[in-house]
């Protein structure tokens, strides 16, 4: 390996070549750069956005790693993705690994077994783990407990037995040779495993990591005694798993490593839980400071670490919610600029000369741009769309396709914003970015942690010690893997004239007001809170005013956040969006009833009366409950309906029953003849008179009951039914008596 530093070539023979691919001292050969013309045109190169391989499985929310994985001399980017499942807030949980060419992203391989899922918005840390020569890449499973392990070319080669209290969401493993053996370990938090896949030791401060997703640990020898320590947050270990120091009166959070004192010792950096702190080498803390916009979820990005002013010692890049915050080595705010990253506050960013000029960017994608910053002023240099619902993903820079030029490579996703799923790779459209190393094998990536082959080195340099390396998580510029012969020196270039002072900027001013509307069909409603929201001086622009939540919403009070943006400063207010239920009920009343019944009290009727309503089920009463007797004769029945904001509405029909109005019938004889006898004066006579009624028995009366004495002579007879409704049918005929004349 060499490091492009202006100095003569080291020409060290195999032997030494060798033990410094063993050895990892990312340095020891020290060559000029060759000549390149720099130049600065950011453009799109080539973009991944899915595979005929497991289609659905197009979004990706992680750090890609850069490592040649097919060992055909050209750099791969690998990267775990997932499929958008609608309304599912967790769908990265569940993701394919996957391997793509870094020259034009053709697809390499794709893990398709279901049993070897790899959870998709955490890191994976690529490196030889088992001297074979070849790469190995280590991830988390989708539950997030332990360590989940592939082969150069996707082929399953184990995962750890789950603990039980480890879990990781976000974060994502690292590689190093803890104790110098010559043999890797696998990092995850306070977690140290074997190369393959043993538990060897759990530290005592906790998994750490940043407010509920997770945490990136990773080595160093910080006091530099030769062996490595872990550095998990706030916490840092021996190789042995001991607890070297933890300072406890800060938060949990991301680390970097790097100096910040002049001396040969590392300082610790942590990011998380709202705050930006510095620890020494034994965890004493020297400053915290909160970081700037505020925060809802426990903001703070991995920070970056670059030398940014050529001062000699670095200053420290960090996003929150609201802004990417630039700060100086003993805390102070160095520049801010506004982003937008909501979703998770947590995103991390990278740094890198990309002229070569001495001068370092940061770069930062949020939700919605991806940027490169001037690192000294936090002027925007270029910027371009970009989206992603963001975890602790940053911006990748390596040579990808091995034309000696940086490569800016991004994962995107549609989940928050659109346009974009997938991996973005830019680079300058004459390839006059510096040249650089074709490796990024894990999220807590310091250059030094890595050799160019893939090997992890058993004695790493510490980085902060070597010329242009005193950075984290960012690559260097001017990087060579071979020694060349120096080119004549160019004559030095004229100082750039000095830039003009900025005007001062004025804040915008954040309006907001309440806000009532009446729910819709669908029981909702949309309304903006901008009550006037303005920029007093219209600079530097442009200006933006956007809500949060946008709507529509349901019924009741909603607090929107708004945020006015000038471009460079930001404000807010909140206003409430009120919506409230206006619209009455729909209730349906069946057509008239009529119905009959023998019975005078009436008869029992069922009928149904419904209501709909626009924001839920409506209670619907009746001034006569269905299945009731209802009396002979028609009853107006009125319902009404009434939702669950009072709105009412109501409707009416009749219930008529028709009683018995049928008379019954009634048969008479039609004449009856009788006789007495001389002494006789009358004959008692028998006769039937019969009745039928459709509603029951009909009651049968005559003028002259049967069992009558009848005299002689014709005697009228007058029957008469009477049904329980009072109905009456008659019917008459005679009772002839003759008298007997003939002697006995």
């Amino acid at each position: 390996m060499a490091l492009a530093l202006g100095g003569a070539c080291n020409t060290a023979g195999s032997d030494e070549d060798a033990r410094a691919r063993r050895e990892g001292n990312l340095g020891d050969e020290v060559c000029e750069v060759p000549p390149y013309t720099p130049h600065f045109e950011p453009a799109l190169q080539w973009a991944w956005t899915g595979s005929p391989v497991l289609p659905e499985y197009n979004q990706v929310m992680m750090t890609p790693a850069v490592a040649d994985v097919n060992q055909d001399g050209t750099p791969d980017i690998i990267f775990s993705s997932f499929r958008d499942i609608p309304n599912d807030d967790f769908d990265w949980r569940e993701g394919v690994l996957r391997a793509i060419s870094g020259n034009d992203g053709h697809d390499l391989w794709t893990v398709t077994d279901p049993a070897y899922r790899i959870k998709a918005a955490a890191s994976i840390a690529v490196g030889d783990i088992d001297n074979d020569g070849k790469v190995e890449i280590c991830g988390i499973p989708t539950d997030g407990r332990g360590i989940i392990c592939y082969e150069n070319d996707g082929t399953f080669k184990f995962r750890t037995a789950p603990d039980a209290f480890d879990y990781n969401e976000w974060g994502g493993p690292s590689l190093a040779d803890l104790d110098g053996d010559g043999t890797v370990e696998i990092l995850d938090g306070n977690r140290v495993y074997s190369n393959t896949g043993a538990l060897k030791w759990v530290g005592s401060d906790g998994m750490g990591g940043a407010q509920y997703t997770g945490p990136v640990s990773f080595a160093a020898d910080i006091d530099g005694d030769g062996i490595q320590e872990l550095v998990n947050g706030r916490a840092i270990y021996r190789a042995d798993g001991t607890l070297k120091c933890a300072n406890t009166n800060i938060p949990q959070g991301l680390a970097a490593v790097g100096n910040f004192d002049g001396d040969t010792k590392g300082e610790i950096v942590i990011s998380g839980y709202g705050k930006v702190s510095l620890l020494d080498d034994d965890c004493s803390l020297e400053w915290s400071v909160n970081i700037p916009g505020g925060c809802v979820n426990g903001c703070g990005g991995a920070p970056t670490l670059a030398d940014v002013d050529n001062d000699g010692l670095p200053e420290i890049g960090v996003a929150g919610e609201n802004s990417f915050t630039v700060f100086e080595t003993d805390g102070s705010v160095k520049w801010t600029s506004p982003i937008q990253d909501w979703s998770s506050g947590k995103a991390g960013a990278t740094a890198f000369d990309f002229e070569d000029d001495g001068h370092i960017e940061f770069v930062f994608a949020d939700e919605v741009s991806l940027r490169i910053y001037n690192g000294a002023t936090g002027a925007i240099r270029w910027q371009t769309r970009h989206s992603s619902g963001t975890t602790h993903e940053n911006p990748v820079i390596a040579d990808v396709d091995g034309d000696l030029a940086a490569e800016l490579v991004v994962a995107t996703n549609d989940l928050a914003y659109p346009p974009y799923h997938g991996i973005r790779v830019y680079h300058d459209t004459q390839e006059g970015w510096a040249r650089t190393r074709p490796i990024w094998n894990q999220h807590a990536y310091s250059v030094t942690n890595v050799n160019d082959n893939g090997t992890i080195p058993a004695h790493p340099g510490k980085h902060w010690q070597l010329p242009k390396l005193n950075t984290f998580r960012a690559n260097v510029a001017g990087y060579l893997n071979e020694c060349l012969p120096p080119p004549p020196p160019p004559p030095p270039p004229p100082p750039p004239p000095p830039p003009p002072p900025p005007p001062e900027n004025e804040q915008p001013v954040a309006v907001c007001k309440n806000v009532t509307v009446i729910a819709d069909a669908q029981c909702q409603g949309s309304a903006s809170v901008d009550n006037g929201s303005h920029d007093p001086d219209h600079q530097p622009g442009p200006f933006t005013v956007s809500e949060s939540p946008t709507g529509p919403f349901g019924r009741g009070t909603h607090n929107v956040t708004l945020t006015a943006t000038d471009g460079e400063d930001t404000a807010q207010c909140v206003g409430q969006v009120t919506v409230v239920d206006e619209t009455d009920p729909a209730v349906s009343c069946p057509a008239p009833i009529t119905v009959q019944t023998c019975s005078p009290a009436g008869k029992q009727v069922s009928f149904a009366a419904s209501a709909t309503d626009n924001c839920g089920p409506a209670q619907v009463t009746c001034t006569r409950a269905s299945g009731s007797t209802f009396p002979v004769g028609q009853t107006a029945v009125s319902c009404a309906a009434v939702d669950g904001s009072e709105n009412s509405a109501s409707c009416g029909f009749s219930v008529t029953v028709e009683g018995d109005e049928t008379p019954p019938s009634i048969t008479c004889p039609i004449a009856v003849n009788a006789s007495i006898s001389l002494g006789q004066i009358s004959a008692l006579v028998q006769f039937t008179v019969s009745a039928n009624d459709t509603c029951g028995p009909a009651q049968v009366t005559c003028s002259h009951p049967p069992g009558s004495l009848f005299i002689p002579g014709l005697t009228p007879v007058t029957c008469t039914a009477r049904d329980a409704s009072g109905n009456t049918a008659s019917c008459n005929f005679g009772i002839y008596v003759s008298l007997d004349l003939s002697l006995p």
